[in-house]
């Protein structure tokens, strides 16, 4: 008669079911939170409160899921296929953070960036706040965290060069909210806009100053993100491919 031992039943890990809950949990909220300030459902402070929850829930689902692969390892528990999918779906959250988080640690903690730190462009409210001192205030607040940024000069009237700066601002999707100064009659214009960043819709606030030099002109710019302290260089960003746009575009309009 031929004897047969009933192997122990595996039970399931508690670590692998949650790890896979909060998985699939986390982009369903990361997409509603998009899709909500897209939509103007919630404002900018609630999407970057939402932003670090999901940051904290991918945390813990990278531990649930170090737990569970140990639950396997260790007591041959089941849930090999739910850490799988966890894992599959946690990896873009992973990729993601891990990229802010290294720009948070690289890039300079700033949220307003300025091609010109000592008499920056200022915003029409902030000339309103401090008169004519607002340069000075905002000269105070500014740091030089990106000293490769500079105002361009140009060899070219003001109107052409206030033309192409424009043209760049319009291709670039910037929005033109108001401006200051008339061609002819002031040797300075200043025109702000506004931007959404890409995916999070984040806002960003621009002013463009061109200066009237006689046969030069002169373009400054400087960019801010409200709400932030650190914006991992988004700004900066914005101001360099600005720049880089109207330097490409004046070939052939300024004399060299």
């Amino acid at each position: 008669m031929l004897l047969t031992a009933t192997l122990p039943s595996r039970r399931p890990s508690r670590s692998a079911r949650w790890a896979l809950n909060l998985a699939v949990f986390l982009p369903v909220l990361a997409g509603l939170s998009i899709l909500a300030h897209r939509g103007t459902l919630i404002d900018t402070p609630t999407l970057l409160v939402l932003v670090a929850l999901c940051g904290l829930l991918c945390l813990l689902g990278l531990l649930l899921f170090a737990f569970g692969l140990r639950s396997l390892w260790v007591h041959g528990t089941r849930g090999g296929r739910r850490l799988s999918w966890a894992l599959f779906l946690l990896m873009p959250f992973v990729v993601l953070y891990a990229i802010a988080a290294l720009a948070w640690a690289l890039r300079p903690a700033l949220s307003d960036v300025s091609t010109d730190l000592i008499d920056p462009p200022v915003f029409a409210s902030e000339r309103r706040a401090h008169g004519t001192g607002a340069p000075a205030v905002v000269a105070g607040r500014l740091h030089d965290g990106y000293p490769e940024l500079l105002g361009t000069r140009f060899k070219a009237p003001l109107d052409a060069t206030d033309g192409v700066v424009t043209e760049v601002a319009e291709t670039l999707g910037w929005q033109r909210v108001r401006g200051r100064g008339r061609i002819g009659a002031d040797d300075e214009l200043f025109v702000e806009y506004a931007y959404k960043t890409p995916v999070l819709n984040m806002p960003v606030q621009i002013v463009v100053r061109t200066t009237d030099e006689g046969e030069t002109t002169f373009v400054d710019v400087r960019a801010r993100m409200p709400h932030l302290r650190h914006d991992l260089g988004i700004s900066a960003g914005i101001v360099r491919r600005f720049l880089a746009d109207v330097d490409y575009e004046m070939i052939g309009i300024a004399e060299p």
